[in-house]
């Protein structure tokens, strides 16, 4: 019997009214830091402390998810994203299998093919009002040059794919989804104290841009916390801790916190 998969990392994620982050890129930090220092007050009523600023972009990078025209992959629960760094060019490839339930996430294999430098991630994402969804996945560089441009491309880095999917339509052309292409920036640098505040929970706010219509309003702005072990030794006081934020986010920032929220994928899906 296969040894059970560990859940590496729980983050939490809300989106927030995107609109409220309109404005070129200082207005948007501006913005940012006013959430921040708002989410410092409410957790302060709560014993829950905060660190840091969003001072540290940690990628400017532009998104693009495949699929079959019929959105076939994404049927399957499979999600193809690529990711482009906007200074340096250089790309990767994620598959990802998303699953409600975990050893139906965790029972997939998702080695490359052949690279030698890439990640494997299987965790769990918590979202309003307290819904999880697992998510294993693996990231590997895109050679320069290479083009997504049927599922067999896809099925090359990722051979398991072959197996896990009966009638995988290798054949069929991938199209980029939605056509649309995400100007993303992340800022990091904030966290939560977990857990009589000795876990630093790491933070993040990640805006979405239409890259093609060049303007200054995000299409999607999320904010994540998340920890995590290796081992998945996770404390009753750091899960009551998160799950006190998450409910805090929903019930006290209703100002910031979009009420009828749909996740990045969903946006490109829509």
């Amino acid at each position: 019997m296969a040894s059970r998969k560990h859940v590496t990392s729980r983050e939490y994620k809300v989106m927030l009214l995107a609109q409220r982050f309109d404005g070129d890129e200082a207005a948007m930090r501006a913005q940012v830091g006013a959430f921040w220092k708002e989410v410092g007050q409410r957790l302060s009523e709560l014993n829950i402390p905060v660190e840091g600023e969003f001072s540290e972009v940690k990628a400017r990078r532009l998104i693009r998810f495949f699929d079959t025209e019929e959105h076939q992959l994404n049927a399957d629960q499979y999600i193809v994203r690529e990711r482009e760094d906007v200074e340096t060019g250089e790309r990767e490839v994620t598959l990802k299998f998303r699953h409600p339930d975990r050893y139906i996430a965790a029972d997939r294999q998702m080695d490359p093919a052949d690279a030698e430098d890439y990640k494997t991630k299987f965790e769990e994402d918590v979202k309003p009002p307290f819904t999880s969804v697992y998510s294993f996945s693996t990231t590997q560089p895109l050679k320069s040059g290479a083009v997504l441009q049927q599922v067999r491309d896809v099925a090359d880095l990722f051979p398991g794919l072959n197996d896990d999917l009966d009638e995988l339509p290798v054949a069929q052309p991938l199209v980029l989804v939605s056509d649309f292409v995400g100007h993303e920036i992340v800022l990091e640098g904030a966290s939560i104290l977990l857990g009589k505040k000795d876990i630093a929970s790491e933070c993040a706010v990640v805006v979405w841009y239409d890259q093609g219509a060049q303007d200054t309003t995000p299409v999607v702005a999320e904010f994540s916390f998340k920890y995590g072990d290796e081992l998945e030794d996770y404390r009753g006081t750091i899960a009551r801790d998160a799950y006190a934020v998450l409910g805090m986010l929903q019930s006290s920032l209703t100002d910031w916190v979009d009420p009828n929220p749909i996740t990045k994928t969903a946006f490109v899906y829509r």
